[in-house]
């Protein structure tokens, strides 16, 4: 994905996700934000958190 901002915002923005990956403070993921990066460790977690969610809303 070119656009991580957006990638961000679709997985709820900084805080959920930051809440959402075990991130006690936010600002790691602010920091991605910021950047429009997301290290390439994180994104396999990012893209689990994506499909739990779609599959919460499917149920």
């Amino acid at each position: 994905m070119s656009n991580f901002r957006d990638l961000i915002a679709s997985r709820g923005g900084i805080r959920p996700l930051a809440r959402a990956l075990g991130h006690k403070n936010p600002s790691t993921v602010q920091g991605w934000w910021e950047r429009n990066s997301i290290p390439e460790a994180h994104l396999p977690s990012v893209s689990d958190i994506s499909c739990a969610t779609e599959q919460a809303r499917a149920a």
